[in-house]
Order: C-alpha cells, then structure tokens, then sequence
C-alpha cells in the first residue's frame, strides 16, 4: 500500500490510513447538520490536514478511499456461485427491495449516502471536480446492475421495462428510507410491499 505521495506505508501509517477511513465513515454514517469536510475529518481523527493530504493526496482521493473501503465492508470476498433463484417475480422484487432499504440503514449505507448528498448536485459536476471518486461510486452502480440482474435471471420480462424497474427501484427505497428518518409514516412495512406489487404488475 502506497501514499498519495508514492512512497510505501509502514505499519504506522497503514494504521494511521485505517483511522482516518473510519472516522470518515462515521463522520458520514453520523448524520448530523455539520458540514462534511475533509478537516472536519482530520480534527475528529486528531491529525493535520497535511496527514489527509499525505494519505491521499486531495479530497477526491480520500473520497475514492472511503467509497472502495465501504464496497470492502459490504461485500464479502470469496463468497462462491450464488444459487439459482426459484421465486415469484413478486417474492424476487420484495427481495431487492428488502436489500436496499436493510442497506441504507447499516453504517455503510448510511456513510455513502451522506457522500452522495455531500457531492455536487449535477453529475457533470461531480465527473469535473471528483472524477476518482465518480468512477467508484459508477463501479458500485455496476454492482446493483448485476445483483439485479442475478435476483431477476430466469424470468420472461420484457428487457426495457426491466431496465426501468431496476434504475427506478434504488431510488424509490431511498424516497421511503427518508420517511423512516422524517417519521411522517409508520407503516413503511406496507408501502415496501405495495412498492413491490406495482412494479411486479407493470412488469407482467
């Protein structure tokens, strides 16, 4: 493992790089109306900005750093073929939905939500200002176009309405993710069900 700097770390500063990924992620996964920044971070880690920059180089690297650690910690390695699916369109739909919405409430899902929110608003800005960490956050899209693709194989749907369904259904959860934290709703439980018949019945 190299520096942003390209020299090698030691024990020492691999240790120094594992704290301060953590107290990004929670700094993240927090939450809370204080700015995200990259000295916030630094502070809270209790290191110099020079530390971050020599870890990382720029706030670009240290967001790619932290996207690819919080892909490290959601997925484990090795894991061998995944089964073959058997279920209904509509018990496979109720499955992904389930993914996500369990997801964005881990630490992990929390943190990189906050980084999304924390970018700039407009892709094309994010791809001009951070384009490492774009390309990171664009390989773990890559990875729900596959789990989707895996929780969906066997069926007989139509392609395009599939590709709908699976760019819509991310960001639906997310919108009753959000009432889980604003508190407007108490039966989310329902609305996730509805979620997955609406969809199971523009996809039949």
């Amino acid at each position: 493992m190299q520096s942003a700097a390209g020299t090698r770390l030691n024990r020492r500063g691999l240790a120094t790089r594992a704290h301060l990924l953590d107290v990004a992620i929670e700094v993240l996964a927090a939450g809370d109306s204080e700015p995200i920044s990259a000295n916030r971070i630094a502070k809270q880690a209790g290191v110099s900005w020079g530390t971050v920059a020599h870890q990382f180089g720029d706030l670009d690297g240290l967001w790619v750093a932290v996207v690819d650690e919080i892909h490290t910690r959601s997925w484990t390695p090795d894991a061998g073929p995944l089964p073959p699916l058997t279920g209904s369109l509509a018990q496979r739909l109720e499955a992904a939905i389930d993914s996500v919405w369990i997801y964005l409430e881990t630490t992990q899902g929390r943190a990189l939500t906050a980084l999304r929110n924390a970018l700039p608003p407009r892709r094309a800005d994010v791809l001009a200002e951070y384009p490492r960490t774009a390309a990171a956050l664009d390989a773990r899209e890559h990875d729900w176009i596959e789990g989707f693709a895996y929780l969906m194989d066997g069926l007989d749907l139509d392609p395009e309405k599939l590709d709908n369904v699976r760019c819509l259904l991310p960001a639906a959860v997310r919108g009753l993710s959000s009432e889980r934290e604003i508190g407007f709703s108490t039966r989310l439980d329902v609305a996730r069900r509805t979620l997955a018949q609406a969809l199971s019945a523009y996809l039949s």
